[in-house]
């Protein structure tokens, strides 16, 4: 009996068919393309130890690399994530299972710092495992504007503008947790005595170098000091030599509070976030949306994966202009190393929607690399998510650049 009606179903929908009414579309999302913003892996401080020295009561420990260079910890880190991405995109199909023809993966890194280039080499090494690929970046010795901003006229920054939009911030908990507690702990473990005439700096005393209203004491080091920390916990040191023997996993999370203040003011600035991360931005629509692109990077019709290899700021920026706020429930840092963000494009019924994820490892993952994959955090784009999978039309998202970005500001 259910055979027949089924049978006698399947021959209504061929008369109805042949008889040329109209069948039912059915919906087909699938993943097009990908636009990936990666921060680069883990790295020693910016400054070296003996810039470092005044902020602290005991040596710096030594590093694995250069100040500033990428560690062969902080290559692994990025390789975990780069694998986890892989695996994802190619189980969607658009990755192929061998080597993905030249014109379909590329990635473009900051060309200024080695760690970024590292950082895009090895994150191209776990995308296309075996395969004759490398990272490309721009051979001038100046600073990519992709990843640093330009000094377009249209991209200027009005420095009352920008106060004035700092100030009107409200409600993030980023910017909002008291510090108070997070000082006081950075001084106990990088200059215990230093307030009571002991060797290193006394941050409560030190008047504030200019910076964002409302920034901690001494901006911006303070929040470069607590990342410094949590680089030294990730880079798997001993913890003998986390914090001295004085930071604990606790104390390290504790001290990001100020670090997640400062970059907290930075994403929730759009006014002037937009107009360093317009070269950025204009990329990423743009190549969603298929289209080749200027400044350096291949993309266009058949590009199937773009990663642009930068920095936290990079994230940070990027959040900004598209309307993005995330924190992680294991990891204190949401701009932390390796992070990657992803626009994915997907087309359903003959249009275009962008969905935004961020890969990530976790506090521990950082550094022990266990579990070896990492993790996957979907997100929504404020205000425009009414496609499926909370996704945003593609020309809704490119509405919101041309909103928040002068029309001749980022272009390459």
């Amino acid at each position: 009996m259910a055979r027949s009606s089924a049978l006698a179903a399947l021959a209504a929908v061929v008369t109805a068919t042949l008889a040329g009414l109209a069948a039912p579309t059915l919906a087909d999302p699938h993943l097009v393309r990908v636009v990936l913003v990666e921060r680069h892996g883990v790295r020693p401080p910016i400054l070296a130890n003996d810039a470092l020295a005044k902020f602290a009561q005991d040596p710096w420990p030594n590093w694995s690399a250069k100040a500033g260079e990428l560690t062969p910890h902080g290559g692994a880190t990025v390789f975990a994530v780069g694998a986890t991405v892989a695996r994802v995109y190619r189980a969607a199909g658009v990755l192929p299972a061998g080597c993905s023809p030249a014109a379909e993966v590329s990635v473009w890194a900051d060309n200024a710092d080695e760690r970024t280039r590292d950082s895009g080499r090895a994150f191209l090494t776990a995308l296309e495992p075996g395969c004759a690929v490398d990272a490309h970046w721009s051979d001038s010795q100046t600073r990519d504007p992709i990843f640093n901003g330009t000094d377009q006229p249209a991209c200027a920054i009005d420095a009352d503008r920008a106060a004035a939009a700092m100030q009107a911030i409200k409600d993030d908990p980023l910017v909002f947790a008291p510090l108070d507690g997070a000082l006081a702990e950075l001084q106990m473990i990088l200059g215990p005595h230093a307030c009571a005439g002991g060797a290193g700096t006394c941050f409560g005393e030190t008047t504030p170098t200019p910076g964002p209203p409302g920034a901690p004491p001494l901006y911006p080091n303070t929040a470069s000091l607590s990342e410094d920390l949590l680089l030294e916990y990730v880079d798997n040191m001993p913890m003998s030599d986390v914090g001295w023997g004085r930071a604990t996993r606790a104390d390290i999370v504790e001290v990001m509070k100020i670090h997640e203040h400062v970059f907290g003011l930075v994403k929730d600035n759009v006014y002037a976030a937009a107009r360093r991360g317009a070269p950025m931005a204009r990329i990423v629509v743009a190549a969603l949306a298929g289209q080749p692109v200027g400044g350096g990077p291949t993309a266009g019709p058949d590009t199937k994966l773009l990663v642009l290899a930068g920095h936290d700021t990079n994230l940070a920026w990027m959040a900004s202009v598209f309307g993005l706020s995330w924190t992680f429930p294991d990891n204190p840092d949401f701009t932390a190393p390796s992070t990657t963000l992803a626009f994915e494009l997907w087309r359903d019924g003959g249009k275009d929607y962008v969905r935004p994820v961020v890969y990530y490892l976790g506090l521990d993952q950082l550094r022990t690399l266990q579990p070896t994959d990492a993790e996957a955090l979907p997100l929504a784009f404020a205000g425009c998510e009414n496609g499926p999978m909370q996704t945003c039309p593609l020309e809704d998202l490119k509405a919101r650049l041309d909103q928040v970005v002068p029309a001749d500001c980022g272009t390459l």
